[in-house]
């Protein structure tokens, strides 16, 4: 697995996860819109400039002999939760393979090397299982469940590094 921080030039590769209806609908419960992808795509390249360990990283495998753009992996600040924020999303071809274990895995290691923060959090969907699962095998303790700021139900883990 390898990762690379999202440039100028890999819009392309962004569009086709934020608009993978299935891969999304674990993420937001919807693919973005034409607009949501427009706007957000300035503000994963301004964070990606910011901060060298900081930003949102495409993630690639090697399958078939060939690298493949498999989905993004994300160490952001949480002012909220006054802590780094560890997000990742998979293409539907690589689920249930181990690949989101080990895309936690280096984003945890991005977070503990950049030593910005010894708090990690991650949020997901409480009908996401599979996220839940990896989050709990990566030792992130469950801390609570809320609703976000778009009014939608989200758990809230925790990891001391």
């Amino acid at each position: 697995m390898k990762l690379e921080k999202f440039g100028e030039n890999d819009k392309e590769l962004y569009c086709r996860l934020v608009f993978n209806e299935e891969a999304m609908n674990m993420n937001l419960g919807r693919p973005f819109t034409k607009e949501e992808a427009e706007a957000f795509f300035p503000l994963v390249l301004a964070q990606n400039a910011e901060d060298e360990s900081l930003g949102f990283y495409k993630v690639f495998l090697r399958e078939n002999g060939r690298e493949e753009f498999a989905g993004m992996g994300s160490l952001i600040r949480n002012d909220e939760f006054d802590a780094l924020e560890i997000e990742y999303m998979l293409l539907p071809q690589f689920w249930r393979r181990g690949y989101g274990t080990e895309l936690a895995e280096k984003l945890l290691a991005l977070a503990a090397g950049s030593g910005l923060s010894s708090r990690i959090v991650a949020i997901t969907d409480p009908i996401n299982k599979y996220s839940r699962r990896i989050l709990q095998k990566e030792g992130f303790s469950f801390i609570k469940e809320y609703l976000n700021a778009d009014g939608e139900p989200a758990v809230l883990y925790q990891k001391n590094i």
